[in-house]
């Protein structure tokens, strides 16, 4: 993700190609309103992003993001706050199967320590 603006002092480079006929467009409009092609990209970049801060389908795409964004940070912080808080739940209680009967009672079968067909030869 690129930086707020006015939050960095540096420019990033982006290097983009374009076809022939896009590149004699935006050439002949910086040349016809006396400006540049950097200038022309960035009122063009400008202008797509305000277009996008109107878009509802990216608004609400924005708005789960943050939601989402700020329903970890409430976990991580529960989490944080618990680790010096709470007491530690003790494990759960885990039975043997092969002693309680269980695997038995589910219907397997033990080994007879045959292998099929070579049992028999």
């Amino acid at each position: 993700m690129s930086t707020p603006e006015g939050s960095s002092s540096r420019e990033i480079t982006l290097a983009i190609k374009l076809d022939p006929a896009r590149h004699a467009q935006l050439t002949w409009i910086a040349e016809l309103r006396g400006t540049t092609l950097k200038a022309e990209s960035f009122k063009a970049v400008d202008a797509y992003i305000e277009a996008a801060k109107q878009d509802p389908e990216l608004i609400a795409k924005a708005t789960a993001a943050r939601e989402e964004i700020e329903r970890q940070a409430r976990e991580r912080q529960e989490a944080i706050a618990n680790l010096f808080t709470a007491p530690t739940p003790p494990p759960p209680i885990q039975e043997d199967e092969t002693e309680s009967g269980e695997s038995e009672a589910k219907g397997t079968r033990r080994s007879t320590g045959r292998r099929g067909p070579q049992a028999s030869e």
